[in-house]
């Protein structure tokens, strides 16, 4: 496989993984081509977005500054100049392989804009993106003794707030608890998180992932202040 095919794979992988970090999903090719020609002087259409999100062309370079500055793409990954790893190569380099793909997933877990983590069957956490350390870091009264990132146990925790905060982190304990009953289900909900200087609100969504017997919980919570503020206009 040449070196141009395997660039344009690699833009493939960086680009839905970024549309999912933005998106929460791979939008659709129109919603795609109408944002990328908010931001461009150069616009494209929908069939161009279409061969973006499939993989199909790589775009000019003037374009591609555009989507790795919006959508924080990993352009060393994109460029990355390696061999293809195929089933002669040696087992050594086949474990070097996925490294890197673990490390590029990682980069994209931190990318994403949601605060992420991801939980085990008991409600321990076992990883965190950096956008819910940070607020971990910046924001203890649900935690005042335990840093709510990795080997803390989220459930206990929430089991634990009280005051003004306790109804909403008894729902989210609660739906935590039915999805490990019901792994199929995902669950939704907004709600509030003010400071002193500022009315705060967000969307949490669980899911859970399930590969064999494993199974592990994914939690996230988006600020979604601006668009409350816009629907209460």
């Amino acid at each position: 496989m040449n070196t141009k095919v395997k660039m344009l794979e690699r833009f493939s992988i960086v680009l839905r993984s970024g549309l999912v970090n933005k998106f929460n999903r791979i939008p659709t090719a129109q919603k795609f081509s109408d944002e990328f020609n908010l931001r461009s002087v150069n616009p494209i259409t929908r069939e161009t977005a279409r061969k973006w999100i499939n993989g199909l062309v790589m775009p000019e370079s003037e374009r591609l500054l555009i989507l790795i500055q919006w959508l924080n793409l990993n352009s060393d990954y994109v460029y990355l100049n390696s061999t293809e790893v195929d089933e002669k190569k040696s087992s050594q380099n086949k474990i070097q392989s996925l490294r890197k793909i673990e490390a590029f997933a990682r980069n994209a877990l931190n990318f994403a804009s949601p605060r992420i983590a991801i939980m085990d069957k008991h409600g321990i956490i076992i990883m965190v993106n950096e956008a819910w350390r940070a607020a971990a870091n910046r924001n203890p009264p649900l935690h005042k003794t335990t840093t709510l990132c990795e080997g803390a146990n989220y459930l206990e925790i929430l089991d634990k707030v009280k005051g003004l905060e306790k109804e909403n982190a008894r729902e989210m304990a609660s739906d935590i608890r039915e999805l490990y009953r019901n792994p199929g289900k995902k669950f939704q909900f907004k709600y509030p998180c003010h400071s002193p200087a500022k009315n705060h609100w967000f969307l949490a969504e669980l899911s859970s992932f399930n590969e064999g017997t494993n199974n592990c919980l994914v939690i996230s919570h988006q600020e979604i202040s601006e668009l409350q503020f816009l629907a209460d206009i």
